[in-house]
Parts: C-alpha cells; sequence; structure tokens
C-alpha cells in the first residue's frame, strides 16, 4: 500500500471516530434536532426540532411584519405595517437547511459543518420578500386618498354679465414613483420603522380660464307663461330655476334633471300643487317641476346640444306645443342633455311676471346669419276623450257640481326640425314621437238634499188655519 492511500485511511478512520465516539455534545445530538449555536436570522434555533424553530421563525416575521411603514403627503400621514404589504419569508428551505447541518452529505461535509459550528455560531439568512401589486394598491387607494383636486376655471352670470374665475392646480400621488420608493426602502432596511414621502406631481385643472372664456355667447333662450297657476306651483317653478341657475357644463357633461331638481320634499324648496297621475290631477310636492324641464328642453333644442333623455307627459299640457314637451316623474321620467360643444355651457334661469325663462351661454360655432332653425309639430292622429266621470259627494248639497279634472284628447305627434339656409329649407329631420292620452272629464256632484227652512207666521191675520202648515218646497 502505498503512503498516499495510508494517509487518506487514517484521516477517513478519524472523520468516523470523530463523528460516530468523538466529543460527547456531538455524540449526545439527536438527528431531529439542531445542533447547538445554529440561528436562522436573529433566531437562535439550537437544539430545536423542526415545528419549534418553525414556530421561533414565525414569531420572529411576525414582529418584522407588524413593524409600520409611514408614506406622508403634505400634512398628512399614511401608516400601514410590512404585513400589509406582503412583507414575507419562505421557512421551509432555511429550517430544512438549519437541521440538516452536520447531517447531510458526505463525511467530509458533515465534519466541516460541525467543526463550523464548534468554532464560533452559524447564521443562515431569511430570503424575504413583499408584494409589489399590493404597495401599489396602497398607494392608489389610500395615499392617493389625500390628493389635492385641481380646480377648472368656472364661469357665472352675475348682475347681467359674465364672471370668470381662475382655474387652481392640484396635485396627486405618482403612484409608479411612490411605489418604488417603499420597495427601495424594504430593500434596503434596517428592521426599524419606514418613513417615506410620496413622490408628488402637479395636476393642472383640465379646463383653464382661457378656455372657459370661449363660453361668451348666447346660443339659445325660450320663455314659458304660468299666469293661472296657483302660488304653490309658481312658487316651485321658482325653486327649480333656482336650483338649475347658473350650472356649467363642461365639454362631454351631461346635465340630468332629476339629479339637480330631487328631492322633490319641502325640505328641498318646494311647495304642494297640481300633478298628473292616472288620468287625474292630484296634490304633489313639486307639483309644476315639469314646466321648469319643458321650458329648458325647448332651450336646449334651439341650441342644438345633443338630447340624451326625454320623455312626454301622460296627458297634453298647455304652455308648449304638442311633441314640445318634457316630463320628470321619479326615475322613470327623467330629462338629459349633454353638452357635445367644445367649450363650457352656462345655464342661466329666471322667473319673473310668472314667466319662466332659460339661457344657455357658450361658444357660437353656428353660421346664425344666414343658418335658421325652426321646430314643427306634425298631429299624426287624434282621440276624443271618453264619457264624464261623475262621483256622487253625499257631503255636498245637490246644486253642487265641480270639474276636478278636465277631459283630454288624446294625440300621436311628432316633431321636426327644419334648418334653413337664407330662408330656403335644406333638412327636415325627426326629432322625437310623443303619445298622450285620451281621458274623461271628471265631474263631482253634489247628493245631499237640504229642506228649507218653515216662513214665519204672523198671528191674527185671519188666513192661517193651520200654523203648522207645509213648508214651501218641503216634502
Amino acid at each position: 500500500m502505498s503512503r498516499t492511500k495510508i494517509v487518506f485511511s487514517a484521516v477517513f478512520l478519524l472523520l468516523i471516530s470523530l463523528l460516530y465516539m468523538g466529543k460527547p455534545a456531538i455524540a449526545a445530538t439527536n438527528d431531529e434536532k439542531i445542533y447547538k449555536g445554529v440561528f436562522i436570522d436573529k433566531v437562535d434555533v439550537s437544539g430545536m426540532t423542526k415545528e419549534q424553530a418553525e414556530t421561533a421563525v414565525n414569531n420572529f416575521i411576525n414582529e418584522l411584519c407588524s413593524k409600520k411603514v409611514s408614506v406622508s403627503i403634505g400634512k398628512y400621514i399614511v401608516n400601514k405595517t410590512l404585513g400589509e404589504m406582503g412583507y414575507t419569508a419562505d421557512l421551509e428551505e432555511n429550517i430544512n437547511q438549519a437541521l440538516n447541518l452536520g447531517k447531510t452529505g458526505n463525511l467530509v461535509k458533515r465534519y466541516k459543518d460541525i467543526k463550523d459550528i464548534e468554532q464560533g455560531s452559524v447564521t443562515i439568512p431569511l430570503k424575504f420578500t413583499y408584494d409589489e401589486e399590493k404597495i401599489k394598491a396602497i398607494v392608489s387607494k389610500d395615499v392617493s386618498a389625500f390628493n389635492i383636486k385641481p380646480i377648472n376655471a368656472s364661469v357665472a352670470m352675475k348682475n347681467g354679465k359674465l364672471v370668470y374665475t381662475d382655474d387652481v392646480a392640484g396635485s396627486k400621488v405618482s403612484v409608479d414613483e411612490t411605489t418604488k420608493l417603499i420597495g427601495a426602502a424594504i430593500d434596503k432596511w434596517d428592521r426599524k420603522d419606514i418613513s417615506i414621502k410620496a413622490a408628488v406631481e402637479d395636476d393642472t385643472p383640465m379646463y383653464t380660464k382661457d378656455v372657459v372664456k370661449k363660453c361668451n355667447t348666447l346660443l339659445a333662450t325660450y320663455t314659458t307663461e304660468y299666469a293661472s297657476s296657483a302660488e304653490g306651483r309658481a312658487a316651485n317653478l321658482a325653486n327649480g330655476a333656482r336650483l338649475i341657475n347658473n350650472m356649467v357644463l363642461y365639454p362631454g357633461d351631461v346635465f340630468s334633471a332629476y339629479n339637480v331638481l330631487t328631492p322633490f320634499t319641502e325640505a328641498n324648496g318646494y311647495h304642494v300643487a297640481g300633478a298628473y297621475l292616472n288620468g287625474e290631477i292630484i296634490d304633489s310636492v313639486g307639483g309644476g317641476a315639469c314646466q321648469v324641464t319643458t321650458t329648458l328642453y325647448n332651450t336646449v333644442l334651439l341650441a342644438e346640444l345633443e338630447v340624451v333623455e326625454r320623455q312626454p307627459h301622460s296627458m297634453t299640457i298647455s304652455y308648449v306645443d304638442l311633441s314640445r314637451d318634457a316630463a320628470i316623474a321619479g326615475t322613470n321620467k327623467n330629462f338629459k342633455f349633454k353638452n357635445n360643444t367644445d367649450a363650457p355651457i352656462l345655464i342661466q334661469a329666471s322667473t319673473v311676471n310668472r314667466r319662466i325663462t332659460f339661457k344657455l351661454w357658450g361658444n357660437e360655432t353656428r353660421d346664425t346669419e344666414h343658418r335658421k332653425i325652426k321646430y314643427i309639430t306634425k298631429v299624426l292622429s287624434t282621440k276624443n276623450p271618453p264619457n264624464d266621470i261623475v262621483t256622487k259627494d253625499p257631503t255636498k248639497p245637490t246644486t253642487y257640481k265641480e270639474v276636478t279634472t278636465p277631459a283630454h284628447t288624446g294625440y300621436r305627434a311628432e316633431l321636426y326640425k327644419v334648418v334653413y339656409i337664407d330662408g330656403k329649407e335644406v333638412s327636415r329631420t325627426l326629432v322625437n314621437r310623443s303619445t298622450y292620452q285620451s281621458s274623461a272629464r271628471r265631474i263631482t256632484v253634489g247628493t245631499k238634499v237640504v229642506n228649507r227652512p218653515t216662513p214665519p207666521v204672523t198671528p191674527g191675520d185671519g188666513d192661517n188655519e193651520n200654523p203648522g202648515g207645509e213648508t214651501p218646497g218641503g216634502q
């Protein structure tokens, strides 16, 4: 046998003796426990079983996950934890590595592992990760909640003049950049609470004062009267005009009468007045609001803006022609129109001397010198009212008779938009089709018989032989 083989054999036997008959501390080691002197990150897992080590290291990770991450935006601070950002580590690989130190591999590796442990502690680092999507969601929702919205320039009619306000720039969180800042802070974390400033950028208003100043021309105006309306109905028209007056619609905005005028309550300025319901006129809070929407509808038609939604009344009304009305009734009937121009639209509304007027201001781009428009109603069919509906009221005398709801003729009608250039018709477009119900006249008559009082008798005239005689007209 050569000298080299003899030396190798001697070393091999020495390793075996050290592993199986060596120092008492090593000989007494349980294969199911981790050698003394082994750390996973900051956790001393010496002598622990796999389950004990998992519990200890999990507690350590949970403690780290509870550390606070503070993100400031201006004077506001959003506090979250690392755990909420998906901060975690995979234990399985680390626990198995600690448990296998000195117990796996060839004899040389085992011997080296054991000697390393004896000469000083061995630390197995944890590999932490975080969830970038969770961080981004936090920045998008919680941090961005403190964005300062820009304020568009605006316009209003004050004392008969258009008054323009300045636009105001805002600020907003850069979601991607702030997400990167948080990730970078976690990557170089010193295991203390983290504080960073959100990345903020200016947020420019969409409509500056220069753009809003394009709203400078009267596009259309329309007026309807309500001279015979009761006080409550007149008050409702004035209230509707108040709620709409000086509203600004930016390009693309949609006006919804329901959103602006409701709720129809006394707290919102409305009174009890007549309204249609199932062919009858009833008292309802907000009665008369349909004249507000109808007047605005006709103004919109003249301004040639886009009508999004419009329904006719169930029965005819007196203040506009057929097919030129726009009813509002709960969420079933609404009036909507869209600003389909390139400049803001200002809605001006007023009520004076029992007349309600709307004016729409904007950027006039039409050829108003040569081009004119007109709306024409075409009646397709009529339907006469049915017979009167008579209701008898025993509390009223037989001489009492009241028409509670007038009769209504039914109609089917169409509305056309006609365009003229230099007085010559160039187009005729169908705008809407409307159907109005016929309804009977409703009459209430009294049925109570009222006896006439007996006239007094003058004694001593010799002509009244029966002092208790008949009451004239009595029964």
